[in-house]
């Protein structure tokens, strides 16, 4: 009886270490601002009354101006 505990409450730290290990940390994906090309880590559009404004390009917009930026392959030589 003491054993099948033994193997049940090892078997439950085990999974309890596995469950809360190490996890890697999210990506973030880059975004590329349209109006400037300038690449930002998050988005710099900010509300504005009921339209946008980019800091970087210092303008009023209508919809947000951040786009991910596409990951490129590069093209194997032929």
């Amino acid at each position: 009886m003491h054993r099948w505990i033994r193997l049940t409450m090892a078997t439950f730290l085990l999974a309890g270490f596995v469950w809360a290990g190490p996890q890697a940390p999210p990506k973030k994906e880059a975004l590329l601002c349209t109006l400037t090309n300038q690449k930002v880590e998050k988005c710099c559009c900010e509300p504005r009354g009921e339209k946008l404004y980019c800091p970087l390009a210092k303008k009023t917009i209508d919809t947000c101006c951040c786009q991910p930026i596409a990951k490129e392959n590069p093209k194997k030589p032929q």
